[in-house]
């Protein structure tokens, strides 16, 4: 399909973007939020550089990327992707206790027998939510990473590891089940051609699991094991972003019940990031 010069492509195909991803996955804000209206005691609030913007339901432009995807690309074609990533979230948080006690994930524990193409998708899933968060900034996606959404078997310089923030388990669970955003978008320069990237690093996370982006620079081990959707059992790092005087205060934060809004904007002010 022609696109004109004046509409934007899909990323994806290059069809005209039609789509707008949101930029954390809705199924994850009505489990934890319901899906609206929120106002009064149910009032959210999305935190950008120290910022606050009130949302009032789930599918607010607010949280959604501009359009880089076509309809096909964002529902159609990735609807296994988001439907294995649902899977595999339903699945920690409904034995959270043991995965927090054990540290890593074992898919045939999620998804039975059929793990092997079940990891593929919720890999894609990532792989394609990386892409819109590169795209948003500017930047291009990998020509690697381009290619692998309709392959069994790929290569690609993405890596993905999971792990837990403490921080966040201080938290209430009625509040840390809440916390749902990503961090900055962290590129590396190649220091004799400054406009060339050579990397990239980001996360997101839904309440203290969190997911980290790696391409073409080494993961950081504190971070969890490196996954390429090729091992039956992945496991979990251990963040604890914030200095100590910002633990003592989240504590008492929390202890004095605050709502989650001010929470959410202190640990955005902290900065909920991999540590480097």
């Amino acid at each position: 399909m022609a696109v004109s010069e004046n509409e934007t492509q899909c990323w994806m195909c290059g069809s005209p973007a039609d789509s707008a991803e949101h930029k954390f996955k809705k199924a994850d804000l009505v489990r934890a939020h319901g899906k609206g209206p929120y106002k009064g005691d149910r009032a959210l609030a999305l935190v950008v550089a120290g910022s606050q913007k009130l949302i009032r339901g789930s599918n607010s432009n607010a949280l959604k990327y501009a359009k880089n995807l076509c309809s096909n690309c964002n529902n159609a074609r990735s609807q296994p992707w988001d439907r294995a990533y649902d899977q595999l979230i339903d699945w920690v948080f409904g034995n959270e206790a043991e995965v927090l006690s054990k540290r890593f994930i074992d898919f045939s524990s999620v998804f039975g027998a059929d793990f092997e193409d079940s990891q593929r998708n919720v890999y894609k899933y990532y792989a394609k939510s990386f892409g819109c968060r590169l795209v948003d900034a500017g930047h291009s996606v990998p020509v690697d990473v381009l290619q692998l959404f309709d392959l069994e078997h790929f290569q690609t310089a993405l890596r993905i590891t999971f792990s837990v923030n403490e921080d966040v388990l201080i938290l209430p669970k009625e509040s840390r089940d809440g916390f749902i955003g990503q961090s900055d978008l962290y590129a590396w320069l190649e220091r004799t051609r400054p406009e060339q990237v050579n990397g990239y690093q980001s996360n997101e996370h839904v309440s203290w699991f969190t997911a980290h982006f790696w391409y073409g620079v080494n993961h950081d081990g504190a971070c969890g094991s490196s996954w390429l959707a090729d091992k039956q059992l992945v496991y979990l790092g251990s963040t604890k972003p914030l200095t100590p005087e910002q633990r003592e205060e989240a504590k008492s934060r929390a202890a004095a019940t605050w709502q989650a809004p001010s929470l959410d904007n202190f640990f955005a002010e902290a900065g909920v990031n991999c540590p480097r």
